[in-house]
Parts: structure tokens; sequence; C-alpha cells
């Protein structure tokens, strides 16, 4: 794409859908965008990656069958081939019952906007010079003895929606961050390692002291023995509450396997699924959260959903597909993995509702207990039918209100249902991540620790 987002999308868009035949609804979805990155390692520029990436994606409905069909080009003989191709795959396909796409229903998108024109011009040299400053910050500190990398990605994507059925929405978002990686030494010997990063719209918004102060925050100085495996209380650190809440919703919203009996969040609305403690909302419509979004990837206007209210099951996400299995009407939200992909419900901003606690409240509050400080393969360890979910972790105990010994390497296990059930604190230390939500500190009551 250009320099500049020009909305050139929604023409592309239109002149797409011109090629419909009487009796077809016909969408297009158009897509394009650049990103890159770049890593630096003791001042020194490692590796530099930039890409450009676009095209159409095009859905065909006609007589209950439906055809999709994509292609990289923009041309007006492109366009023209991918929709014959979308029309022809859906001759080839099984009728689905009453299908169709979706049109306005009269909610009016967010006024929000998520675009920065600097963080597109931003050259590559301020963005190395970022990136050493950063270094310089961490690598000031004794606690450190070397930076494994400091990287940069930025991010700035335009799409549009245009459909036979009045749908013609544009959108455009972009998006920068700066992480880094560093490593110390223990007391005991060996490397200790840990992480920092700060995210924004735009450069002027990085944080980077705070992302220094995140990574040697979390950087232990010693490792003791590993501890017996046992059931305690844990704390989520807030990144790690926002791995968590995507798993949760993930598995909230697939679909059901037939014969295989009730699966979990297949409760009815206002069934009790967690704690009286737990609101969980999906809000595309908050510029805070890096998912957020006016249009969802049908061209509806995303909305404020609740999934949760106060333990109790409220509302599922639906694209138009899903609504209509369910006899019920889309709330805007369809997401896609890009053009080349048909859309399907999935939150884009997730977060629970903040207590009022801040994170070194929540912490005296436990005398003994575990704060999870990284967690890895939570989704691949979920069994998405019953919920039960296994994941390696690490981070430190807690005793006596207090940060105490770092657990390089642990096991933790329960039910989504179970974790849910348990929560008996939601932290007011708000923090938004790169993907589909925000985090805090969350407390849940009991949890297995697996250590051998």
């Amino acid at each position: 794409m250009s320099g500049r987002a020009d909305g050139a999308v929604l023409r592309i868009g239109r002149e797409a859908v011109e090629h419909a035949l009487p009796g077809e609804q016909v969408e297009a979805f158009v897509a394009r965008g650049t990103d890159s990155q770049i890593i630096v390692r003791e001042q020194t520029v490692e590796a530099v990656t930039h890409s450009d990436s676009g095209g159409v994606g095009v859905r065909v409905v006609v007589d209950g069958r439906v055809g999709f069909a994509h292609t990289s080009g923009f041309g007006r003989a492109a366009l023209a081939q991918v929709v014959a191709d979308a029309r022809d795959n859906a001759r080839h396909t099984d009728r689905q019952g009453p299908v169709g796409l979706p049109g306005p229903d009269g909610t009016a998108a967010a006024d929000i906007d998520l675009w920065s024109q600097d963080c597109v011009e931003t050259g590559f040299g301020t963005k190395v010079a970022l990136c050493r400053e950063l270094e310089r910050l961490v690598t000031a500190s004794p606690a450190v003895r070397g930076v494994k990398s400091v990287r940069w990605g930025d991010a700035a994507a335009e799409s549009a929606v245009v459909s036979t059925e009045g749908v013609a929405s544009y959108s455009r978002r972009t998006s920068c961050f700066l992480s880094t990686y560093v490593l110390g030494t223990v007391e005991t010997g060996g490397t200790s390692t840990a992480t920092g990063h700060t995210v924004a719209r735009a450069p002027a918004g990085l944080d980077l002291p705070g992302a220094a102060r995140e990574a040697l925050g979390a950087l232990p100085l010693s490792v003791s023995g590993l501890p017996r495996s046992q059931v305690l209380p844990v704390l989520f650190d807030p990144a790690v509450t926002a791995a968590f809440l995507t798993v949760v919703c993930d598995v909230l919203h697939r679909r059901p396997v037939r014969g295989r009996g009730q699966a979990f969040g297949a409760e009815e609305p206002g069934a009790p699924v967690a704690s009286p403690h737990v609101t969980l909302v999906d809000d595309p419509t908050d510029p805070l959260s890096f998912g957020a979004a006016r249009y969802d990837a049908e061209g509806m206007a995303t909305r404020r959903n609740i999934l949760i209210d106060r333990g109790r099951a409220a509302h599922r996400l639906h694209d138009s597909s899903s609504a209509g299995r369910a006899g019920a009407a889309s709330n805007g939200a369809a997401v896609r993995a890009g053009y080349k992909s048909l859309p399907r419900a999935a939150a884009r901003a997730l977060s629970l509702m903040p207590g009022g606690l801040d994170r070194s409240a929540l912490i005296a509050g436990v005398s003994h207990g575990f704060l999870v400080q990284s967690i890895s393969g939570l989704a691949a360890g979920t069994d998405p039918l019953r919920g039960s979910f296994s994941a390696a972790a690490s981070g430190r105990m807690i005793r006596n209100g207090e940060p105490a010994e770092y657990v390089p390497h642990c096991t933790l296990a329960s039910t989504l249902t179970d974790a849910l059930g348990d929560i008996s604190a939601t932290g007011a230390d708000v923090r938004a991540f790169p993907g589909q939500a925000k985090g805090m500190t969350v407390l849940i009551g009991r949890m297995s620790l697996g250590t051998r």
C-alpha cells in the first residue's frame, strides 16, 4: 500500500460487486497493508524485514449455496475473474439451508480513529534509534549481563467490505511496538531471562522506560529448588490473563461436536459459568484495545458485547453464518485471517471488568501462592470439549504476601470452569496487549501446580 490509506480499497470492492448477476448476493472483502520488523543487538542492526500484502476475497451466495474465491490482483480483469470463480465454486457446493449475506442493521459505527500517519512516516533511522535507546535503558542495570535482542515492529492496514446487500464499510489502523529480551545472572549460578514491551498506535505513544522497568522487574535474582506439587492460590500477570481470556473465548465459540454431549460454554444464557467477580466483555469500540475496529469482517458496525455478566452466561458472538444457525442476528463479531479466508465469529477486544485493588495489594493478600509470570502451550493444552487444560509456566512463589523464589518451570492444570469459578479478585492494573485481549492481575483461589 502507499504511505497513505487513501480508501482505494472501497472503490475496488465496489468494482468487484458490479459483476454480480441477478439473483446473486455478492460480497467483496478488500485488504492491503504493510509491516516491518527490526532486530537490534549490542547497538547493531541484526535483521530487517518488510512486507506488503493485499488482495480481494469474494463470497457469492446463490440458491442456498456459498462459493468463495480470492485474488491478489486489483485490476478489472482480476476482479471479474475472481467473482466468476466464486460463482463457479458455489455451483459445486451443497445447499446450506437459509444462508445469506448480512445487510446494515442500523447500528452506527463507533467514532474512533485507529490510524496514525506518524507511524507510517517514521523513518528507519528513528526506529533503530528507539531500539538502541531501549537497549541502553536495560543494560544500565547491574542485574543485566546482556540483551538477547531488542525488536521493533510496525504495521499499517486498511480494508473495505462491499456487498449487494447495501454494505460499504472502510477501516484502517496502525500499530507499533518495542520489546526486549534480557539476560541476567542468578545468585545460585546460571542464567535468568525476562522480557518487557510497549505497544502504541504511533511511536510517540511508546513507553521505553516502562518497557525497561517491566523487564528488570521480572528478572529473577535467585532460583531455588523446585517446590513440591500442590494445589494453591495463583495470581496471573496481566499478559497471562490476556492469554487465558483468549483461550476461554475461543473455546466458548467453537461449533459443538455432534454426539459428544454438552461442551464447555454450551450453557444457556443466565446459567452460572464463573465466579460473580467475572464480567467478560468484548468491546472493539474501545480505542485502547489493539483489536479495536469500527467494522467487523462482514462490514457490520462493531459493538460492545457482554459474554459473561457477573458470573452468568450472557451473549454469544455471531457473524452472519453462526447467527443463521442459531436463529439469531449478527452482533458485529465477524473476523478473518485475511482476504484469503471466510469470516467466522470471534472476539477482537476482550477484557474482564477490573476490580479496585492494584497488583501489589492482591499479592499482599496471599500468604502462600504462586505468581504466574509466563505461560506457554495453553491453547494446545486445552480440551475444547471438557475445558480441561495443562500448560507450562514460570513465575515466583508468594510467601507472606511477598514475591519469593523464582520457579523456572512448572505445570499448571485445571479446567476452564474451575478456573473461572475460582476467580476471587480482578486487579485495577488493566493493560493492553497485541492481539484480542487486555489483561490485568487476577487472583484464582485454587489451581494445581506440578513440578515433578
